[in-house]
């Protein structure tokens, strides 16, 4: 390896794809691309192998190790760690991960615990400042994909009343985007019975990605609809497995975000569908986020003020 490799140098994207996703760490201070593996392993074998040192611009690894998963170039494949030269010697590569399809909602202490946050994944939140993040994620999918989106259309599908239009036209113009044009790629849908929920999801929630080139849907308040004292659990069960036979489908060609914001007897039984799950509890406007299902490595804890979630920077 002797020559620089920026993806915007190189032949169109979309052909060098492999069809195959890896995961890439890589430095967050530079981007410099550290290491391809197929397999999600230890953040720390990757720091000790460089001696805690990135090789693009020696800042300590400790902290700035990133990983995502996501297709990536042919000549990408067969790169490891120990093809590297040492940092500082002449010729060393440079490999730009800031190109590499991912999605991040832009705040590093959620996204810390997410990643990698990709297609064919169920991603569940669960508390009460998950509607929250619900918007914020609505509002990032129609970001550009080297910024951190999709740039697509979302779909929102809201179970239990709770989108608020109000917040994610806050999220627009904090980025200075005219709200209307956020509106107009989300396609929402409010659902007021638990059967309508899985109608939806079941029968409807595939083709709509497609019609829509959606590349993620989100499900507010998944069981929003469940809490009628008449239902019977024996008939709540079955709704719900037409719903989770629904969202594996649904994965398949896009990210699937569900929010538990309020208790319900079945979180435990959604939650084990997931992913990838996240626990947020909010006290005196500290919101402590836990992460209790999923494939990233530390760190599984943060902790942050509900107004810096609110308040995102570009």
């Amino acid at each position: 390896m002797s020559r620089l490799h920026y993806l915007y140098e190189q032949q169109p994207y979309e052909q060098q794809i492999t069809g195959r996703e890896h995961f890439v760490y890589y430095c967050n201070g530079c981007r410099c691309v550290l290491r391809v593996r197929r397999d999600l392993g230890p953040a720390n074998e990757t720091i000790e192998s460089l001696g805690g040192r990135c090789l693009g611009c020696g800042l300590s690894l400790e902290e700035n190790v990133e990983c995502r998963f996501a297709p990536i170039p042919k000549d990408w494949a067969h790169l490891h760690v120990s093809t590297f030269p040492t940092f500082g010697q002449k010729g060393a590569p440079f490999l730009q991960a800031s190109s590499l399809p991912h999605f991040s909602l832009g705040f590093p202490r959620l996204d810390s615990l997410l990643r990698p946050f990709s297609i064919k994944n169920l991603f569940v939140l669960r508390g009460p400042v998950s509607s929250a993040i619900a918007e914020l994620a609505a509002f990032r999918a129609q970001f550009p994909i080297e910024a951190g989106g999709f740039d697509s259309a979302a779909l929102f599908i809201d179970g239990g009343n709770r989108s608020d239009p109000y917040l994610l036209s806050s999220f627009a113009k904090q980025h200075r985007i005219r709200p209307r044009t956020v509106m107009r790629r989300i396609a929402t849908c409010r659902v007021f019975t638990f059967y309508q929920l899985a109608d939806l999801i079941s029968r409807h929630l595939v083709r709509a990605v497609q019609d829509y080139g959606a590349k993620f849907v989100i499900i507010s308040d998944l069981l929003g609809t469940f809490n009628e004292p008449e239902l019977e659990e024996r008939e709540a069960r079955r709704v719900l497995g037409a719903i989770e036979q629904g969202i594996k489908k649904t994965k398949e060609n896009a990210l699937v975000l569900a929010t538990l914001p309020s208790p319900n007897k079945y979180d435990d039984l959604v939650s084990s569908w997931a992913d990838t799950m996240i626990a947020l509890s909010e006290s005196r406007g500290m919101v402590q986020a836990e992460l209790t299902k999923g494939r990233s490595r530390p760190p599984t804890f943060s902790s942050f003020k509900l107004n810096q979630l609110l308040r995102t920077v570009r």
